[in-house]
């Protein structure tokens, strides 16, 4: 499985998306600068290139181009039905609301951005600790055991 390398910012906008005839509307879940998730109970194939309309806060439209990278549809009403968008063209309109989103988070949309969780095996019993990289410097201690975790 691939590692996400931009960082998702939970938004929720308006989207018209269409295939071909057929246009739908949903609900953005969350953005990245390489992708997002469409909730919607109307599907598209993988591997079909879509065309999406994102209506952000201000009323402004971004046009973007996709690919349908998974797409999830359960009768569960719980479960979040959607699409998972590989984006391949993005506007400027786009680019700028995400890099407003990470000037205000302080988070770096690069690829060679750190990792939002390291794992960190306890040197006393084992385990492996999921640690937020905004955290290494505390000091962070076991979960299971309470013994410091060391960091290389």
């Amino acid at each position: 499985m691939r590692k996400r390398h931009h960082h998702r910012y939970t938004k929720r906008l308006e989207v018209k998306f269409s295939s071909g005839e057929q246009t739908f509307i949903g609900i953005s879940s969350n953005l990245s600068e390489s992708g997002l998730f469409i909730r919607t109970k109307r599907c598209f194939v993988v591997g079909s290139i879509i065309d999406i309309e994102l209506v952000m806060p201000d009323g402004q439209l971004s046009h973007l181009k996709g690919l349908v990278a998974r797409a999830t549809k359960t009768s569960m009403a719980s479960f979040k039905n959607g699409m998972g968008i590989e984006l391949i063209e993005k506007d400027t309109a786009y680019l700028n609301y995400l890099k407003n989103f990470s000037e205000k988070a302080g988070t770096n949309t690069e690829n060679n951005a750190l990792p939002e969780f390291q794992i960190v095996s306890c040197p006393n019993c084992g385990v492996k600790n999921k640690v937020s990289s905004t955290k290494l410097s505390y000091g962070p201690k076991c979960g299971k055991c309470g013994a410091a975790l060391l960091l290389y």
